[in-house]
């Protein structure tokens, strides 16, 4: 087969385009709408894209047959304009190239386009791709693709899975190759950062983060797993001195553990509680949470990590935080720190692992830890590729 991309203002432009180049019996692949240029997505020109493909062999047959060109850009039209469904059943006929498979696209189409007759202007133009991407997959496809959507996955990650199963002649409709496959794909979305390896130097660790996402608890079982699971010395330093139980609640820790716990009141106080404990293996540092809004807040944190001088700067973020909010924390948080590794909480108080994809694939932050609940040191794991790729898969599909 041979595959090709376009891209044009609008979907009926690029659909001309599909057909000029390819002829009337091309299949649609998929097609999606973006924004050009701009900033951070925003303020770009308005742009569609199809990506269609042609089997050469079908073209072959189709000439055979002598589908007639006139009666299809005819039905083509149509189904843009929701009109005529018996011509778009048609149309899609001919695209895919069999009776069959035609019958099912139009069946699909039929459902979108009296879906789309309660819509009218703007919502149906901007909604055509969804409803050309739908008639042009299968029932099985149709299916993962509105499991994706509901796991709140990113549609260029749903088009580029749909289009990789596709590419490899995934059986939809057989969940073992779809789990196998979805497995392999989210592994190569995950980057796990290393084990900490044995040192003979101190290694100091900062936990940054907007508030509420568990930093406090996750540092006490971060100290644990080092002290009592890994023989380590571990000393603790929270400068969260704006919640007196957050301070209280890691002595409390400390206390169990018998880890020692300092506190900082300002970013000064770090050069002479490191030299205190520089004769242990790891401190872990507790920053107060800050607002990713609050140009002010960020600034003190810059300053306090930078007086800091961590090895590693650990982001905490939640699991039941909004993906664009996630997005926003990540960039207005790495804009001030060197952010070079995450750490995901509260696992286990959600069932959408959509976010948690997005962002281990675009922003290629190597994950540390996760947590799935309040136990000490108990609910907290390093990352291991395979399990946690099965785990998100099953997720995924569920």
């Amino acid at each position: 087969m041979r595959i090709k991309r376009y891209e044009a203002p609008t979907i009926q432009e690029a659909l001309v385009k599909v057909k000029k180049d390819l002829g009337p019996e091309a299949i649609i692949l998929y097609t999606k709408t973006f924004r050009k240029g701009g900033v951070l997505g925003f303020f770009g020109t308005p742009m569609a894209e199809i990506t269609a493909g042609i089997d050469l062999n079908l073209m072959e047959d189709m000439s055979k047959k002598k589908v007639a060109p006139r009666e299809v850009a005819v039905a083509e039209r149509e189904m843009l304009t929701g009109k005529n469904t018996e011509a778009t059943a048609a149309a899609v006929a001919a695209f895919a190239g069999s009776l069959d498979s035609a019958r099912v696209r139009a069946k699909a189409l039929q459902r979108e386009l009296n879906e789309m007759k309660t819509s009218t202007g703007f919502a149906a133009s901007r909604d055509i791709n969804q409803v050309e991407s739908a008639a042009l997959l299968s029932e099985g496809f149709s299916r993962l693709k509105k499991k994706l959507i509901k796991q709140e996955l990113e549609e260029f990650l749903i088009q580029k899975i749909i289009k990789g199963m596709i590419s490899e002649k995934v059986d939809p409709d057989k969940n073992e190759e779809v789990v196998t496959w979805l497995n392999r794909f989210v592994s190569s979305a995950i980057k796990v950062a290393p084990p900490m390896p044995a040192s003979r130097f101190q290694k100091v660790i900062a936990f940054v983060g907007p508030t509420g996402v568990g930093k406090t608890t996750t540092i006490a079982k971060l100290a644990a797993r080092f002290s009592l699971m890994e023989q380590k010395r571990v000393a603790m330093v929270t400068a969260d001195t704006y919640r007196i139980a957050a301070t209280e609640q890691l002595k409390t820790y400390g206390r169990i553990m018998g880890i020692p716990v300092e506190v900082a009141d300002s970013a000064e106080d770090m050069t002479g509680i490191l030299n205190k404990y520089k004769n242990m293996d790891v401190v872990l540092v507790d920053t107060a949470g800050r607002s990713p809004s609050s140009d002010e807040q960020l600034e003190e944190l810059k300053k306090f990590v930078a007086q800091s001088q961590p090895d590693e700067i650990h982001l905490v973020l939640s699991a039941t935080t909004k993906y664009f909010d996630m997005i926003r924390i990540i960039e207005r948080f790495g804009a001030s720190v060197p952010i070079n590794r995450m750490i995901f909480t509260k696992l286990d108080e959600t069932r959408f692992y959509g976010a948690f994809v997005n962002l281990m694939n675009n922003f290629q932050i190597p994950l540390a830890y996760y947590s799935a609940g309040q136990n000490v040191p108990d609910d907290l794991e390093a990352p291991e590729i395979k399990s946690l790729a099965e785990k998100i898969t099953k997720s995924l599909l569920g």
